[in-house]
């Protein structure tokens, strides 16, 4: 089985980049009682070598990666050889049965677009300033399994023909239902944001390309699903495997801050998990490129807004902190901690007096986390660096070596 190193260097020599000569290739809140199932079976053993590759491989975390994959076995004696394991052909990776649903969508949904707003949703990567790559187009990629259903289309689970045949996912978008809406910045913004962005716990966006109906993003498959899923199977999870969650957000959100942008949608609904387990922010949709750290719009999720966005107030890449707080409750707890079923206004209410209660079941340390980035002063609200080195992240911490 090949190491998440191997597969990075089988996809230097692909290289979904321009170095590719392309004629040699063929919202509402969680509750415990959610009926969600996981949709993600068997991954792990359809991707341990064709995933889409690790993008750091010469790069080490500041702090242990906080994946929650398996341990390895030791027992082996050092007298033993390892035995070689032979490597599945890519023909034998199963990527599941495609429902023809573009082919579904197209008769029945999206219509051509022109103007202004054709010229704005005109995508493709291999014209990217910054990053370009290769010229794609929908027939470089085997179709697989669907992996679901956004608001402008479908995403499935895709393979490269071209060698080595790497597995991503496929995310459509319709133009039409964008201008509908009204968001073709908020789009465009969100795939400038998010291509530029190279960390391990955000999901990669590899490239992206048009036709005249659809914009399609070729992103990193997240081999363990959705999180948002495996939080309403199990109702809440351990202290342990919470910590290691927020010690990776937390890394990720330092990483995005400290380029400026501020993601303003943290929730478990926008959490992926990837092969090894480790967490993936997944969505952009609401994240915006603030070099000067004011905004005003009201945006996220109710229970996730901090006091001075329910205030209309103006915010700072410090709503981050809050929502970091309210999901390392919800985490623990299972449901965040200002919803309030019988009304809205009164979530707003219990937002603005940050009327938090904790369980008895929860640890002293991880209340003091949660409390100290609950604070109604964003500028009290605990720094991601002191986050990092806080007793309950530190507690569960993966030492060198562990898994």
């Amino acid at each position: 089985m090949s190491s998440i190193g191997a597969v990075t260097r089988q996809i230097e020599a692909l290289e979904i980049s321009k170095k590719i000569n392309a004629t040699g290739s063929s919202s509402s809140s969680l509750r415990l009682v959610h009926s969600k199932q996981p949709s993600q079976s068997n991954v792990s053993k359809l991707l341990t070598k064709f995933a889409a590759p690790h993008p750091f491989p010469n790069v080490k975390p500041a702090h242990p990666p906080s994946s929650l994959r398996n341990p390895t076995s030791t027992s082996r004696q050092a007298s033993e050889p390892p035995r070689p394991k032979a490597a599945p052909s890519h023909s034998q990776i199963d990527i599941g049965s495609y429902d023809g649903g573009l082919e579904i969508d197209e008769e029945k949904r999206g219509q051509a677009i022109y103007g202004e707003a054709a010229e704005e949703l005109a995508l493709d990567s291999s014209v990217s300033r910054r990053f370009p790559t290769r010229e794609w187009h929908l027939f470089d990629f085997d179709m697989g399994r669907p992996l679901g259903k956004g608001k402008f289309g479908r995403v499935y689970m895709v393979r490269t023909k071209a060698e080595p045949k790497y597995i991503l996912a496929l995310k459509t978008l319709y133009k039409s239902e964008i201008v509908q809406s009204k968001v073709e910045k908020q789009i465009r913004r969100e795939i400038e944001i998010q291509q530029n962005l190279r960390h391990p716990n955000i999901l990669r966006l590899y490239g992206y390309f048009h036709d005249t109906k659809r914009i399609f993003l070729m992103l990193e498959f997240a081999g363990q699903g959705e999180l948002y899923k495996q939080l309403s199977k199990v109702g809440r999870f351990s202290e342990r495997r919470s910590s290691r969650y927020i010690d990776q957000m937390a890394d990720a959100l330092s990483y995005l801050h400290g380029k400026h942008v501020i993601h303003r949608d943290i929730k478990p609904e926008n959490l992926l998990l990837g092969i090894d387990g480790g967490l993936k922010i997944g969505d952009f949709g609401w994240s915006v490129h603030a070099p000067g750290n004011r905004r005003m719009t009201l945006c996220g999720t109710l229970d996730y807004l901090p006091p001075e966005m329910v205030e209309g107030k103006e915010h700072t890449e410090k709503v981050d902190l809050w929502a970091l707080g309210v999901l390392t409750y919800e985490f623990l707890i299972g449901n965040p901690p200002f919803e309030d079923r019988s009304s809205v206004s009164n979530t707003y209410r219990r937002i603005a007096r940050v009327d938090l209660k904790f369980p008895a079941h929860i640890s002293l340390e991880a209340k003091d986390l949660i409390a100290k980035l609950l604070q109604y002063e964003p500028q009290r609200r605990l720094a991601l660096s002191s986050a990092l080195t806080h007793p309950w992240i530190l507690k569960y911490r993966p030492r060198s070596g562990e898994s």
